[in-house]
């Protein structure tokens, strides 16, 4: 940025474009294609839970209903999340996620009320995808509530934010 001369001979400095919050995110896919990726993650997530619901209808009844709760959750979610770019939907997408991820860390590490076998079970094959896809869905749905946060906060000072005035 140049400074232009006073009329004293001293430079002072106009600000001219907006102060510098950092770089400019980047958008790696679009709206519709992050929209699309994580309605399939969401579905993925009920599809996991639904390939191990039996195992839990016998065993420990209020999980099974808990696993019950993100199937039947997962549909609605994943069509909200389809026809909307709302944070709402993406809120939405990342309370499908967090909440079985949380259960299985919760699980696993100090157990949950008559499930106490699978505390130390970190391997199970298809816990570990299940917390890879919900971690992936967790990490999408930030981001895009970010860079909506971003956007309502730049149209909310019209573009203007550390412009200087005449």
């Amino acid at each position: 940025m140049q400074a232009p001369p006073t009329s004293n001979g001293t430079a002072a400095l106009a600000l001219t474009r907006p102060l510098d919050h950092g770089p400019e995110p980047t958008i790696p896919i679009s709206e519709g294609a992050a929209r699309l990726l994580g309605a399939t993650a969401v579905l993925a997530i009920g599809l996991i839970h639904i390939l191990d619901a039996a195992g839990t209808y016998s065993g420990t009844r209020w999980i099974f209903w808990a696993y019950m709760a993100v199937i039947i959750a997962s549909v609605p979610v994943a069509l909200v999340l389809l026809h909307s770019a709302s944070p709402l939907a993406w809120g939405a997408a990342a309370a499908v996620a967090a909440g079985p991820f949380v259960g299985y860390l919760w699980s696993r590490a100090v157990g949950l009320p008559g499930d106490a076998p699978d505390i130390g079970n970190w391997l199970c094959t298809l816990g570990m995808v299940a917390l890879f896809v919900e971690s992936s869905l967790i990490a999408l749905c930030a981001t895009r509530l970010e860079m909506w946060r971003r956007s309502v906060r730049g149209s909310l000072h019209g573009g203007r934010l550390g412009k200087a005035t005449k």
